[in-house]
C-alpha cells in the first residue's frame, strides 16, 4: 500500500502508511527511510532527514549482517542529497566495503568526494569505475574533470572527445561538450572553448522538454509582475499594520544566477548569529498558499490585491512555520537569511508580504553573468530553459534586471546593492557593510568562509568555486570572447 502511494505521488498516504509500519518495526531501516523520504518529499525536511539519519545509524550498526549494498548506496545518495555528507559519505564506503568492484557502488562514493571537494581521494576510485566500464560516458566525464584538475589537460580531452566521438547518450554528450569548454577556457583556448559552448547549448536546446511557448512563460510572468506591482500595490500595507505578529524580520539575498549569490550565502552563513539557507523553496509554497487562498492563478499581484491584510497575516505565518520545519526552533531567533536567486522573479510578492523585509541583491557585470550561466549546466526548469544561448541568457538577464529596477524604488523593504567584483576586490569593506544593514556585528570566522564550504553540500553549480578562498579570475573573463557580446551589447 505504501510503495502504491509513492507511485501514484501520494506522499500524504505514503507517511501514513510508512509511519504504521516504522512505529510497528522502529529497528527496520527500510521502513525509517521510507518514511523519511516520504517527509522530505512532503518538505518537512528537517523531521525527514532525521529518521533518514536513524536508518542510516541502524544500518551502520547492522553492516555485517546485511549485504545489500544497493540500499546502502540509494540512502548513502539521499542524506547527500539533503545535506548530511559525513552519514552519506559513511554508508557509501560501507557499501563498497561490501562490493569492491560493483561500478555504480563505486561511482556513489566518487560522485559523494566530488561534491565536497575532496577530488583527489576520488581520482583513484574513478578511475577504476572507468576500468571496469570503459564505455561509460558518465564516469568518463568525471574521470575527466578530475583528470583536467589533478593529472593533465591533455588526458582529460582526449577523454572527453572520445565521449563526444562515441555519442552513446545525448545528454552525457552536451555535458562532455560542456566541459570540454572549460576546460579550453582555462588553457586559454577561447576559440574552441566557445565553439564548444555552441555545440553543448544546441544540444541542450534540443533535449530540452520545454516548447518554445514554454520557454516564453518566464518573460511572460516578469511582465504581468511588473505591470501588476505598483505603487500602490507595494504600499498597500504599511509595515506597522502587518509587522505587529512580532515575527523576526527576515532577509532575503536576490539578484540574476552566477551573479554572487551561493558566495554571499556561504559567507553571510559562517557568521554564529546567521542561518543562511541554501536555495530555499518556501517563498515558492507561499505563492502556492496565496494562489489556494485567493482562488487566482498565474497572477501573483492580482491575487495579493483581492486579499485583505488579515489574509496577508496567515502567508506570514505559513512561511516561518515551514521554516521552522526545515531548519528547527533556532530559525526564530538567529538571523535568517533566504537565499534562492529564483525567487527575483517573486520580488513584489516578498515586498508585499514581508515590507519590514531587507534584501541584498547581488550584482556583476553582466557580461561575466551571461558567459558563466552559458559555461553552466542547469537542472531543466522554466527559469533555466532559455541557459543555453547568449542572445536567450542576456534576454533574460535584461528583464529581469528590469523587473528589478522597476520594483526597487517602489517598494517598502530597505535594499543593499552588493556588487560581486567588490567582494573580491575589497573583500573585508564590503562584507562589513552587508553585515551592518543585515544588523550583526562583523565576526573574525567569516573570512575563512572556504574551510567551512569544503565539507559541506552545496545545491548550486557554484559548489566547487565556494571552497577556495575569494579569486579575481573570473572578473572580466567575458573580455576573452568579446567579439560574441557585440550583438547583445545593446540589451546589456
Amino acid at each position: 500500500m505504501a510503495n502504491n502511494a509513492i507511485a501514484r505521488a501520494d506522499f500524504l498516504e505514503a507517511e501514513h502508511c510508512f509511519r504504521k509500519l516504522a512505529e510497528a518495526k522502529p529497528k527496520d531501516a527500510y521502513f525509517q527511510a521510507s518514511l523519511g523520504q516520504a517527509l522530505c518529499w512532503l518538505r518537512r525536511k528537517k523531521e525527514g532527514v532525521s529518521h533518514l539519519m536513524q536508518a542510516a545509524k541502524l544500518l551502520e550498526r547492522q553492516a555485517n549482517k546485511s549485504r545489500d549494498p544497493k540500499f546502502l548506496v540509494d540512502l548513502s545518495a539521499q542524506l547527500m542529497h539533503w545535506g548530511e555528507v559525513g552519514m552519506g559519505e559513511k554508508l557509501a564506503r560501507l557499501a563498497v566495503a561490501m562490493a569492491p568492484n560493483s561500478p555504480s557502488v563505486l561511482n556513489n562514493l566518487v560522485l559523494c568526494l566530488t561534491r565536497v571537494n575532496r577530488n583527489a581521494d576520488a581520482l583513484p576510485l574513478s578511475q577504476k569505475v572507468c576500468r571496469l566500464i570503459p564505455e561509460h560516458p558518465g564516469c568518463n566525464i568525471v574521470l575527466a574533470m578530475l583528470e583536467a584538475q589533478l593529472v593533465n589537460t591533455e588526458q582529460a580531452l582526449t577523454r572527453l572527445n572520445s565521449v563526444i566521438e562515441q555519442d552513446l547518450d545525448p545528454e552525457q554528450t552536451a555535458r562532455a561538450w560542456l566541459e570540454k569548454a572549460v576546460i579550453l577556457d582555462k588553457s586559454a583556448a577561447y576559440d574552441d572553448a566557445y565553439f564548444a559552448m555552441i555545440k553543448a547549448g544546441e544540444m541542450h536546446a534540443a533535449l530540452s522538454p520545454y516548447t518554445p511557448a514554454q520557454r516564453e512563460l518566464i518573460f511572460d510572468t516578469l511582465e504581468r509582475n511588473r505591470a501588476g506591482f505598483d505603487r500602490n500595490l507595494l504600499n498597500q500595507w504599511p509595515v506597522q499594520n502587518l509587522t505587529d505578529d512580532e515575527l523576526p524580520v527576515p532577509v532575503f539575498l536576490l539578484g540574476f544566477l552566477r551573479s554572487g549569490t551561493t558566495l554571499t550565502e556561504q559567507v553571510l552563513g559562517t557568521h554564529p548569529q546567521i542561518i543562511a539557507t541554501d536555495e530555499s523553496s518556501i517563498i515558492h509554497e507561499v505563492t502556492v498558499e496565496l494562489e489556494k487562498m485567493s482562488q487566482i492563478s498565474g497572477d501573483h499581484a492580482k491575487a495579493l490585491s483581492a486579499l485583505k491584510v488579515s489574509q496577508i497575516k496567515p502567508l506570514r505565518q505559513f512561511y516561518w512555520r515551514r521554516m521552522r520545519e526545515e531548519y528547527g526552533e533556532e530559525v526564530m531567533s538567529r538571523q535568517l537569511v533566504d537565499k534562492n536567486a529564483l525567487n527575483t522573479i517573486e520580488l513584489g510578492v516578498i515586498s508585499v508580504i514581508f515590507p519590514e523585509a531587507k534584501i541584498i541583491f547581488a550584482l556583476r557585470d553582466p557580461r561575466d553573468v551571461c558567459l558563466s550561466c552559458f559555461m553552466q549546466s542547469f537542472s531543466p526548469s522554466p527559469a533555466t530553459a532559455n541557459m543555453t544561448s547568449l542572445p536567450n541568457i542576456a534576454r533574460q538577464y535584461s528583464e529581469v534586471m528590469g523587473y528589478w529596477l522597476a520594483l526597487r524604488d517602489r517598494m517598502q523593504p530597505k535594499f543593499l546593492e552588493l556588487r560581486y567584483e567588490d567582494t573580491v576586490s575589497n573583500f573585508e569593506v564590503t562584507f562589513r557593510q552587508v553585515f551592518a544593514f543585515i544588523g550583526v556585528d562583523w565576526h573574525e570566522s567569516v573570512s575563512k568562509f572556504h574551510e567551512r564550504a569544503k565539507g559541506r553540500y552545496i545545491s548550486t553549480p557554484s559548489f566547487a568555486a565556494v571552497s577556495k578562498p575569494v579569486y579575481n579570475s573570473a572578473i572580466q573573463r567575458w573580455l576573452n570572447y568579446e567579439p560574441h557580446f557585440e550583438a547583445i551589447q545593446p540589451q546589456l
